[in-house]
C-alpha cells in the first residue's frame, strides 16, 4: 500500500481517473452528435421525398383547371397518402385542427394505426413553422421518426403531411457506434494504464535522484549532485536550484572548516606566544624564591624583567583584542579624515628620525575618506613599526594620492626587502620573517594582520610588493569619501 500512496501512482491515478471523465464526456457528445446528424439526415430526406411527391402529384392531378375546394379534397385524400407512402416510410394526412383524415403504411400492416404526435404539435406546425424532425410512438411501442409539412391551397393552409419511418436502423447505427466508442475507450485506458507509470516515472526521475542525493548531503557527502535534464521545465529548473543549494552548502561547510582551522591555529599561536612572557616571569619568580638573600641588584634586574615580559603580553593581548574586533564584521565609527594631515601628524607623533629612520613625505593635499582615525593611525604605526624592524636605519617614504576612484597611503623603504617566500605570508597572523624569527627584535607577527582587518573594515585593500635587496612597498587602498 505504501508504494501505490508514492507521487509515482498517486499522478498515474489522478492522469487514469481523468482520461477516463474525458473519454466518457468525449463519447456522449460524440453519441449525441452522431444521433441529431442521422436523425437530420434522414428528416431532409423525408422533406425531399415529400417535395418530389408533391410536385408529382400536382401534375398528375392537374390544378389549374379545379376549384379550390376540389383541391383540398385531394390534396387531404388516401390518393395522395399513398402516393406518399413507399417502402418503410408511412404517410398521415392531417386536417387544419389536427384530426386525423387518413393515413397509409407501406411497411406496416393495413390495420395497425400510424405513428402520432401530439395535436398541438400539428396546430403549432400549421400556425408557425414545423421543427426539423419529430419523434413519435407507434402503437408497437416502436419509436418513429417524423417528418411534418404544411398541405397549402394558395397561400391557406389546409392540413399537415406527415411522413414516419422506424428508427430502428438508426437506432442499430447508434449502437454500433456505442460499442465502437466503448472498445475505443478500453483500447485508449489500457495503452495507458500501460504506458503512463512508465512515463511518468520517467519524468520524476530526477525527484527520486535529488531525494537520494539529499540523503547523501545529510550524511556529510556535499559533493553530490544531481543531473540535469535536458529540458527547460519545472524539474530541470528544481534540478538546477538543487545543485546550486548544494553548492553552496558545500560551500559553506568548507568555509566553516577553513573557519575553524584558522581558529585552531590562531588559538594554538596566541597560547604560544603568551606562554613564552608567562614562562619568563615564572622562571624569575622561581629564580627569586629559592634564594634566601636577593641583592638589590639582583632584584632590580629580575623586575625590570618581569616588567617587561609583562608589557610584552600587555601588548600581545590588545593586539588579539584589536584583531578580533576588526574581525568580527562590525563596522567602524567613521568621520573624514584628511590624508595628507593626518599622516603627517601621525609621523609627527612617531618621531622616526629619532629612532634612526631616514623619513622623506610626499602628501598629496585635499584627498579625503571616511574612516576610524584611531585605527586608521594604527595602520600607519604598524607599517612604520614592521619598516623599522625589518628595514632599520633605511630610507622611509612616504606619500599619500589618489588612483582610480581610490585614496592610497603609500610607505617604500630602502631595505633589504621581503623574500619571495616570505612575501605571500607576510598580512598573515603571527607570522615573522626569517629575519624577525628572533622575538627580541620580530614582534608577535600581529601588526600587518591588523592593519589588514583594518583596512578591509573600511572596505578597502592592502598590498606589498618587494624585490630581494631592493626594499619593499606597502599600499592601503581606502575609498574616496563622497
Amino acid at each position: 500500500m505504501a508504494r501505490f500512496r508514492s507521487l509515482r501512482w498517486r499522478l498515474t491515478f489522478l492522469y487514469l481517473g481523468l482520461l477516463s471523465v474525458l473519454l466518457l464526456a468525449g463519447s456522449v457528445a460524440q453519441y449525441f452528435a452522431a444521433r441529431e446528424v442521422l436523425f437530420r439526415t434522414n428528416a431532409e430526406a423525408l422533406s425531399s421525398e415529400y417535395a418530389a411527391d408533391l410536385l408529382a402529384f400536382r401534375r398528375q392531378i392537374g390544378t389549374t383547371a379545379r376549384p379550390a375546394a376540389a383541391l383540398r379534397a385531394l390534396m387531404l385524400s388516401a390518393q395522395f397518402a399513398k402516393e406518399l407512402a413507399s417502402g418503410h416510410t408511412s404517410a398521415a394526412i392531417f386536417d387544419a385542427n389536427g384530426g386525423l383524415v387518413t393515413s397509409a403504411n407501406a411497411g406496416i400492416s393495413p390495420d395497425q394505426p400510424p405513428p402520432t404526435l401530439y395535436t398541438t404539435d400539428y396546430l403549432n406546425a400549421i400556425r408557425s413553422k414545423p421543427k426539423a424532425y419529430y419523434l413519435a410512438a407507434a402503437s408497437d411501442g416502436s419509436t418513429h421518426l417524423a417528418v411534418l409539412n404544411v398541405v397549402r391551397v394558395g397561400s391557406k393552409p389546409v392540413g399537415v403531411v406527415q411522413l414516419s419511418i422506424p428508427t430502428a436502423v438508426i437506432d442499430q447505427t447508434l449502437q454500433a457506434d456505442r460499442q465502437l466508442a466503448i472498445v475505443g475507450s478500453l483500447i485508449v485506458l489500457l495503452v495507458a494504464v500501460l504506458l503512463s507509470p512508465l512515463i511518468i516515472g520517467r519524468a520524476l526521475r530526477p525527484l527520486e535522484q535529488m531525494s537520494s542525493t539529499a540523503g547523501a548531503l545529510a550524511a556529510g557527502d556535499y559533493k553530490q549532485r544531481v543531473s540535469v535534464p535536458r529540458s527547460q521545465d519545472e524539474i530541470g529548473k528544481l534540478a538546477v536550484a538543487f545543485n546550486q543549494m548544494a553548492a553552496g552548502i558545500d560551500q559553506a561547510f568548507e568555509v566553516r572548516r577553513q573557519s575553524e582551522e584558522q581558529m585552531r591555529h590562531f588559538v594554538a599561536d596566541a597560547s604560544h606566544e603568551l606562554r613564552t612572557p608567562l614562562t619568563s616571569i615564572a622562571g624569575y619568580i622561581d629564580v627569586l624564591r629559592r634564594r634566601e638573600v636577593v641583592d638589590p641588584e639582583t632584584l632590580q634586574a629580575s623586575l625590570a624583567a618581569m616588567q617587561q615580559e609583562s608589557a610584552r603580553m600587555t601588548r600581545l593581548v590588545n593586539d588579539l583584542l584589536t584583531l578580533t574586533r576588526f574581525e568580527s564584521g562590525r563596522a567602524p565609527s567613521r568621520q573624514p579624515v584628511v590624508l595628507d594631515q593626518f599622516v603627517g601628524q601621525a609621523l609627527d607623533e612617531l618621531s622616526l628620525r629619532d629612532k634612526g629612520a631616514l623619513e622623506s613625505r610626499d602628501l598629496q593635499p585635499g584627498v579625503t575618506v571616511r574612516a576610524d582615525p584611531e585605527a586608521l593611525k594604527q595602520v600607519v604605526t604598524n607599517l612604520a613599526q614592521n619598516a623599522l624592524k625589518y628595514a632599520p636605519g633605511a630610507q622611509q617614504h612616504w606619500s599619500v594620492f589618489q588612483a582610480d576612484g581610490r585614496a592610497a597611503i603609500r610607505l617604500q623603504d630602502t631595505g633589504p626587502g621581503i623574500s619571495r617566500q616570505d612575501l605571500p605570508h607576510i598580512f598573515e597572523r603571527f607570522y615573522r620573517g626569517e629575519k624577525a624569527r628572533d622575538r627580541s627584535t620580530g614582534g608577535s607577527g600581529l601588526g600587518l594582520a591588523i592593519a589588514k582587518s583594518i583596512v578591509e573594515a573600511h572596505q578597502g585593500t592592502i598590498e606589498a610588493s618587494s624585490e630581494p635587496g631592493q626594499g619593499a612597498t606597502f599600499t592601503a587602498w581606502l575609498p574616496l569619501a563622497a
